[in-house]
């Protein structure tokens, strides 16, 4: 029954599970200064709102296999909570160094064939195909991901 007690609005939001996200690669990348840009979008296929926060966890694959360090935070953007309603899409900026910068000792360059994604508080992930070259090695840290942002990651525009 009616307690008479009015909800804030959005007090009572879920999370974003695994299951009620999309999760693809804005194309084309953007190329900058031994770097690779992508935006890595995120989008509400449920029937129901949800919220995203944080970061999520991304990592290279060669098929099954992870391919050196996961992505590192960059905090070039706030953290704030993304409200995603059906089907609305919130991003992030995913973005890869050259590997070449590396000795090819410490990074033993393997060709990545995927990125594996978590969603920010999501504890199953979901494999986006993306074919880069990646370090199979653990030392170098050669990918980074910013917090999640609202709106469509449009590339070459939006950051």
């Amino acid at each position: 029954g009616d307690d008479g007690v009015a909800a804030q609005p959005g007090a009572e939001l879920a999370r974003c599970h695994t299951s009620q996200l999309a999760e693809w690669i804005g194309i084309p990348a953007v190329w900058a200064a031994g770097s690779t840009y992508y935006q890595l979008e995120f989008s509400n296929i449920s029937s129901h709102t949800c919220t995203l926060y944080g970061y999520p966890g991304v990592s290279a694959l060669h098929g099954r296999k992870q391919l050196g360090a996961a992505a590192s935070r960059d905090p070039s953007h706030p953290a704030t909570l993304v409200t995603l309603t059906p089907g609305a899409t919130a991003h992030v900026i995913f973005h890869f160094t050259d590997v070449g910068v590396f000795s090819p000792a410490a990074c033993s360059s393997a060709r990545a064939t995927a990125v594996r994604v978590y969603a920010p508080g999501a504890y199953s992930s979901r494999t986006v195909p993306l074919g880069f070259s990646a370090c199979s090695r653990r030392g170098p840290v050669y990918l980074h991901v910013s917090t999640t942002i609202a709106g469509t990651g449009i590339p070459g525009y939006s950051s």
